[in-house]
């Protein structure tokens, strides 16, 4: 591509950022890869733990009480949205809308009465014993917290590759899928492997 249409279709500003133009192809390239794994988490981990606080509260538990001010805000929008689109106002369809930003903040101190360690088990069924790794509500705000910002980097096209802050980033997402379900992680890591196979 000639200087021109980058500076005119991709930015000089966020062009400024690579090294040469094979560097953003590359980070196209990986940023599809992690689009996918980054969804296969993102929707098990919200219907994880949708299921979980149906049973413990009620089918409309986002109608609950214990939410914060912010999170209900973001329930309140994403009715919104819906109601902008004349979509249907059923449950499904507002968990579908809620942000990842949305179930992350579930995990933060503030929420630490809804989320102890027999509760983070429910969500997470398959999370090491405390003898094998201590895994707690705090260690998995942080977790989350990372994949979400790197999750919002893929998300609006900026740059990934070789930013040292994700250099681990694949195994933590890996982990965490891991902690939710076996057969949920093998999905995920073949999903990669096929789009491997790709573009081999």
């Amino acid at each position: 591509m000639t200087k021109n249409n980058i500076d005119k279709f991709i930015s000089v500003k966020r062009f400024q950022n690579y090294n040469n133009f094979e560097e953003y192809e590359q980070n196209i390239y990986l940023s599809q890869k992690y689009y996918i794994l980054l969804s296969i988490f993102e929707i098990s981990l919200r219907n994880s733990i949708d299921s979980y606080f149906k049973v413990k509260i009620s089918n409309d538990w986002l109608d609950n009480s214990f939410l914060h001010v912010d999170t209900k805000q973001k329930i309140k929008e994403a009715k919104s949205k819906l109601l902008q689109r004349n979509e249907l106002l059923s449950h499904d369809k507002i968990i579908a809308e809620l942000s990842f930003g949305f179930w992350t903040s579930l995990f933060r101190k503030s929420y630490a009465d809804m989320f102890r360690i027999k509760d983070i088990k429910t969500i997470f069924h398959n999370i090491p014993s405390k003898d094998k790794k201590i895994i707690n509500r705090n260690i998995l705000d942080k977790q989350l917290n990372h994949i979400r910002k790197f999750r919002n980097r893929v998300f609006h096209y900026e740059k990934i590759i070789n930013n040292q802050n994700y250099l681990h980033i694949k195994d933590e997402i890996n982990e965490l899928l891991l902690y939710l379900d076996v057969e949920v992680s093998e999905f995920a890591k073949d999903m990669i492997n096929k789009m491997d196979n790709e573009y081999v």
